[in-house]
């Protein structure tokens, strides 16, 4: 009976350990975004004299600088654009190239999916020169030729994610579709993808979350115009706006915050049914 006590109390202590452990974690986690949110609302002599000071009282007027200094709506609207096409176009191209891939009888569809795993493991840095020099010669040196960059960039890994899911669809369900006259495309758009919702959802999160928080290929493809790009004018090189900037920070995650909230069960749900075709 003791021993059995003894073990009892023993798995008790080591939950409680984990516990504490999770929780000093998501402290640290958590601790950088509660320090934005309380300096945007903190005036910036006070941030410069006590950077992890709390605010007397709440300061809007970072809020108001920043909207103006960024010129907010339009920013946001560019950078809302680019992540809604950039994100949609690659979940429609790479879930077609995947399902062809799959579907495909043909020797050089594996060619072709080994070439796109292999260019999962290339880093942007190599890349990014080569990328600059391509937007010049096609004329996407803006904000708008930022989405066809977008598509190129993420379809690799895309595709990679959507091959395991498709393969998992049975083909019975397409021969029974095709038997009753349903063309090619109806079979995916009507039978496949909704079947592979959770993947989509997955792949759209993290794309979004991509995009709309991308500095590197926007600085170097359309130098200005987006939220990320327009929160550097709070970061000079002798005098850093440290309230109107948090402040941007802060308006600027609501949105990609708010969408990942609406997706996280179709996280969960992708990444547990991943976890079974492991």
């Amino acid at each position: 009976m003791n021993i059995k006590f003894s073990h009892i109390r023993s798995e008790s202590a080591k939950r409680t350990g984990l516990t504490v452990a999770l929780i000093v974690f998501a402290v640290f986690f958590i601790y950088p975004l509660f320090f934005v949110v309380v300096n945007s609302f903190r005036p910036n002599a006070d941030i410069i004299l006590k950077p992890t000071g709390l605010p007397v009282k709440m300061f809007i007027g970072n809020y108001i600088q920043a909207w103006k200094e960024m010129q907010f709506p339009k920013v946001f609207f560019n950078t809302l654009l680019v992540t809604v096409l950039g994100t949609g176009g690659i979940i429609v191209t790479s879930a077609m190239c995947a399902y062809g891939l799959v579907r495909s009888e043909w020797k050089i569809s594996g060619i072709l999916y080994a070439f796109f795993a292999f260019s999962l493991v290339i880093p942007f840095q190599i890349i990014m020169v080569p990328i600059g020099v391509l937007a010049a010669d096609l004329h996407l040196m803006n904000v708008h030729g930022l989405i066809p960059m977008y598509w190129g960039l993420g379809c690799p890994t895309a595709i990679f994610m959507f091959h395991g899911f498709i393969k998992a669809v049975p083909k019975e369900l397409e021969e029974s579709a095709s038997i009753d006259g349903a063309e090619r495309f109806y079979i995916f758009f009507r039978i496949v993808l909704p079947l592979i919702k959770t993947i989509i959802a997955t792949v759209a999160v993290i794309d979004a979350l991509w995009i709309w928080n991308d500095f590197l290929l926007p600085l170097i493809v359309a130098k200005q115009g987006t939220i990320q790009l327009a929160q550097m004018r709070f970061n000079g090189q002798f005098m850093k706006d440290y309230g109107p900037m948090c402040a941007s920070l802060t308006i600027s995650s609501i949105p990609i915050i708010a969408f990942y909230l609406l997706l996280q069960k179709y996280i969960i749900k992708g990444i547990a049914a991943g976890a079974v075709k492991g």
